[in-house]
């Protein structure tokens, strides 16, 4: 299911900014091209709920980083734009997720940005199953 948020936030930002940003889903040793996103995962985690429900906890740390050491000025335009464009994200299976906790800072001329998608999930419970069962079933009069 992180594969799947991974997947929509990546879509949300095409929608967003469009093909001239390039977005990184994977850890990149050396040679990204800027301007670019990175999606970092940061701790994902899962609290049980009543009965076979848990809520799910996905806190993601997307990286911006600008083209030749961009301005203060730039990155906080994208940090609004990411706003807007990160509050819904579509999963492949059409299904949409809200963003949450919402939140942005500038480290060292990279932008992060900060959100949670959480979700409810049933947990699914293997019942036992009957080996095998005998009905001797007769009428009442006959």
């Amino acid at each position: 299911m992180l594969n799947d948020i991974i997947t929509g936030i990546a879509k949300a930002l095409g929608t967003t900014f469009g093909s001239e940003f390039r977005v990184y889903k994977n850890d990149v040793k050396q040679g990204f091209t800027e301007p670019c996103f990175f999606i970092a995962t940061l701790k994902p985690e899962q609290k049980p709920l009543l009965g076979d429900r848990a809520i799910w906890r996905n806190p993601f740390d997307i990286h911006y980083f600008p083209k030749d050491g961009g301005t203060n000025e730039e990155l906080y335009n994208v940090a609004e734009y990411l706003m807007f464009g990160l509050r819904y994200i579509t999963l492949p299976n059409g299904d949409m997720l809200r963003g949450t906790s919402i939140s942005y800072e500038v480290v060292e001329g990279v932008l992060h940005f900060f959100v949670n998608y959480n979700m409810i999930v049933n947990i699914p419970k293997e019942l036992p199953t009957m080996e095998t069962l005998e009905i001797d079933q007769h009428t009442k009069k006959g």
